[in-house]
């Protein structure tokens, strides 16, 4: 039996490079951006400010980052559901960006324990960014 193939979304494919383009672009600009206020705030008198603004902003970006893993952690959760029900990956209705062989059955559910087992594993990087974040900003006092 020959192997069922998914094919490719084209358009799919456009949309993500546009998207990531345009991400690196706008982190681009926030690092430019980082880099001025870092300048700015470096050349102000007294150390406690200085220290005490660093820790707010890489709180900020921690709690951001701890967001991101968690919105993953979700979404490898959910897909590993739905890959569990039709007991078949990619899961009916998935747009692939390239040609994908289907797997079905035990093969399917073996991908399904994998993106739950990385959706704890975010899902732990989340809670220890969370700490993290909590520790750094109460010490702000």
């Amino acid at each position: 039996m020959a192997d069922e193939i998914l094919r490719a979304d084209p358009r799919l494919r456009r949309k993500t490079l546009i998207t990531i383009g345009f991400a690196t672009i706008l982190g681009l600009i926030a690092l430019a951006m980082f880099r001025s206020w870092l300048t700015e705030i470096g050349t102000l008198p007294g150390n406690d400010l200085l220290i005490a603004r660093l820790r707010r902003m890489i709180g900020i970006a921690l709690t951001g980052s701890a967001i991101c893993l968690a919105l993953l952690a979700w979404y490898a959760v959910h897909q590993s559901a739905r890959i569990r029900k039709a007991r078949q990956w990619p899961a009916p209705g998935t747009r692939v960006m390239r040609d994908t062989r289907i797997r079905r059955g035990d093969a399917a559910l073996r991908i399904s324990r994998q993106l739950n087992a990385l959706g704890i594993t975010l899902l732990a990087f989340c809670i220890a960014l969370g700490f993290m974040t909590w520790r750094m900003l109460a010490t702000l006092g």
